[in-house]
Parts: structure tokens; C-alpha cells; sequence
């Protein structure tokens, strides 16, 4: 199953940005000023310059993207102006790959949907795959304090949120059963630009709710690791903003 660290850690570092590993349970991005046990401030803490970019707001520097609280794994940094607003760039026209592993539950045979809120899925997932699966959806808000989304396929509805006018994209590598956990799938997962619960959203969507998820996995607390969420952000791959050539990282625990 998936391993963890508790402690933030550099991953890798150049001249002009970071890659830092968030463990579980720790918040990506402070929700006001001040607010100290993020990986923001973790990083800023360390590295002074990344809180002097100007980014997306005032108190997250130079973060380009955020992973859910509950979520671990790879979250990269800008170290100066030029790099954020080159990554920034990379990030908005899709060339910042983020690959994730997913510990998944089968739904049950019946292949009754996931929950409520939920539209029938556009396709079947059956392990093992012969070639990657996508699966794309425009979402909206769902339950009580909206603190879930549901895909949505149709664009008449209102209130939907699209990926620069386009559905979110979720592409499934590849499937296969955890070696030594019968009913647990290790799913590999990508995604370009991501959208708040994106991934453990699809995943539901299509019957393989993530071990350990309260919010989309009805069966989380039956899981070998019901109190934490088996979803890690293990690779990232973009071009470096200095010599514009590619650069790949993975996690190792």
C-alpha cells in the first residue's frame, strides 16, 4: 500500500523552482494571512524568495498549484517572478503533467452508481487495461456546504465550472490489483489542470472510489487504511523555465 512521510521534505531544487513533498493532513495553501501550518509557509519559511513572487494571491507566492489536504505528494514551487509566469504558462496550455496513484475499491457488482448526485458513468472500467482510459466531465457543487462535486456531461446546467471552456480531463494509465490486498486496484492517474476533488470525483464516477475517501468512497471506513486518503501525487514533468528543456520527478518513499 502507499507509503507516507509526516514531515514536509525538498524533493528537488534549481535556481528557479522547487518540488516539495506535502505529507498527509497538512494544507497546502493558507486560507488568510498569517495562517502558519501550510506547506506555504513551510516552504517560505526556508526559501523567503518564493513568498516575494507575486502570484495567484497575495498569501500563496510562488505555488502553482495546491493538492487536497488529505491528499500527499508533489507540489511545486516558483523561486523568482520570470519562473512563476513561465510555470504559469506551462500550466495554463496543459504542458505540466501531474501523475498520480490511486489505492481503489471496486464498487459493487450490482453496478448501482456510487451515490447520489452522480450520472451514469460515460464508461466501464474493467482491469486490466489495454490501452490508457480518459474520462472528462464539467463539474458542479454538491451536498451540504457544498463540500463535494458531481460531473456533469450535460453543458445546459447552471452553475457548472469548465477547464478554460472545455471539460476536466482525467486519463487512467493503467489497473491493476494491489499484489497483497485482493479487493484493493492500484490505479495510475493523470491529469494536466486539475479541478477540487477531481480525481477522487472520476475515479467514484467510474465505480473505483479511493481507499480512505469520506466524501466519494461510501466504504471508506472498511479499508487497511480508512483513516487515510490513498490518493499520492508521485510525478510531475514541464520544461524548465531556465534551459526550456524537460524535466521528469517522481516520489520515492
Amino acid at each position: 500500500m502507499m507509503h507516507t512521510s509526516p514531515d514536509p521534505f525538498i524533493v528537488a531544487s534549481s535556481n528557479s523552482y522547487l518540488i516539495i513533498y506535502k505529507p498527509p493532513g497538512l494544507a497546502t495553501a493558507p486560507l488568510v494571512k498569517g495562517e502558519q501550518y501550510t506547506l506555504v509557509s513551510w516552504c517560505v519559511t526556508r526559501f523567503p524568495e518564493v513568498g516575494d513572487v507575486v502570484g495567484k494571491k497575495a498569501i500563496e507566492g510562488g505555488l502553482l498549484h495546491r493538492l487536497d489536504t488529505d491528499t500527499n505528494g508533489l507540489v511545486l514551487f516558483a523561486r523568482n517572478q520570470a519562473a512563476y509566469e513561465n510555470l504559469l504558462e506551462q500550466q495554463a496550455y496543459g504542458r505540466i503533467l501531474k501523475q498520480y496513484r490511486a489505492w481503489c475499491q471496486m464498487w459493487d457488482a450490482e453496478k448501482t452508481l456510487i451515490g447520489p448526485g452522480f450520472p451514469p458513468p460515460p464508461v466501464q472500467l474493467v482491469p486490466p487495461l489495454s490501452q490508457p482510459l480518459e474520462v472528462a466531465s464539467l463539474f458542479r457543487p454538491y451536498g451540504p456546504g457544498r463540500k463535494q462535486v458531481r460531473p456533469v456531461v450535460s453543458r445546459t446546467q447552471k452553475g457548472l465550472t469548465l477547464d478554460h471552456g472545455q471539460p476536466y480531463k482525467t486519463l487512467i494509465r493503467s489497473i491493476e490489483r494491489e499484489e497483497h490486498a485482493s479487493t484493493i486496484y492500484l490505479l495510475d492517474v493523470q491529469i494536466e489542470r486539475g479541478f477540487r476533488h477531481q480525481i477522487r470525483c472520476h475515479l467514484a464516477w467510474l465505480g473505483f472510489p479511493i481507499v480512505g475517501d469520506p466524501l466519494y468512497n461510501p466504504r471508506y471506513s472498511l479499508g487497511p487504511c480508512k483513516h487515510l486518503l490513498a490518493l499520492q501525487a508521485y510525478g510531475l514533468e514541464f520544461l524548465d523555465p531556465d534551459t526550456r528543456q524537460p524535466v521528469a520527478y517522481s516520489l520515492l518513499l
